[in-house]
């Protein structure tokens, strides 16, 4: 159904706050229809989804699910777009335990577990680092919400940037991220911390960094619906502390 005019029909708001397509009500379908089996096979859990909200599975860990990251790409039919989960013992950061990112366009799988490794299609992940000179980082990727231009607060780090990118998913941008194709994630207006959960996990377990636009760490942030969190991204800490540098910002 990507880039039909099926697809595309607004069906509702979701708990998130944007618009509900079709296609997210019917990938949030299916999700919910899995995660309906676990419970039944005796797992016990509260699942947090973009579009319902909250739904009480009879226990504490948290699922989070965004059934569709990168809704706007799918409605118009570009092939990147993906399913987000993430589990938690808690509802920050530094409590996710499981990520998983599936590009539902290619078939990609991306998860990590706290301290396991992070995998792409099922084999470890163990990346080169992206090429830093020193001087210039290679590919930046930049996002922000819905009506606010990315590059905005960004203005110094593009300055020193060879190519820009503005993919459409934060969750393959991270993922990507973690595989160093993406030298760099930009983030510099307030996103919802809900849909980088699970991708951040990834990208730590790949042996990178990420952290606030300001350089604060993100372990405490919440995970909830109503949270927002700037974000810089990277496989490497030297173009990470660069990107910092540039910013005039330190790591707290």
């Amino acid at each position: 159904m990507a880039g039909t005019t099926k697809g595309r029909q607004v069906v509702g708001s979701g708990a998130g706050g944007d618009q509900t397509i079709y296609l997210d009500q019917v990938a949030e379908e299916i999700v919910v229809q899995h995660l309906e089996r676990a419970y039944r096979s005796g797992f016990r859990f509260r699942l947090i989804s973009e579009e319902l909200g909250e739904r009480d599975f009879g226990g504490d860990p948290l699922v989070l699910v965004d059934p569709l990251d990168g809704s706007f790409n799918a409605k118009m039919g570009l092939p990147y777009y993906a399913v987000v989960l993430a589990a938690t013992q808690g509802d920050r950061f530094q409590d996710v335990r499981l990520g998983y990112v599936q590009n539902l366009a290619t078939g990609d799988e991306f998860h990590a577990v706290a301290g396991g490794g992070a995998f792409r299609d099922g084999q470890p992940l163990r990346p080169d680092p992206p090429p830093f000179d020193g001087t210039s980082i290679p590919l930046v990727q930049v996002d922000a919400p819905s009506g606010v231009d990315a590059r905005e607060g960004a203005g110094p780090i593009l300055a020193r940037t060879e190519k820009t990118r503005q993919l459409g998913s934060a969750a393959l941008n991270l993922c990507h991220a973690a595989t160093g194709g993406i030298a760099l994630q930009a983030t510099p207006a307030p996103v919802r911390a809900f849909d980088l959960a699970g991708p951040l996990l990834i990208l730590r377990e790949a042996g990178g960094v990420a952290t606030d636009f300001a350089g604060r760490p993100l372990e405490s942030v919440s995970v909830r619906l109503d949270s927002r969190t700037t974000l810089l991204a990277s496989l490497s800490p030297a173009i990470h502390a660069f990107a910092l540098e540039l910013l005039g910002a330190r790591v707290s």
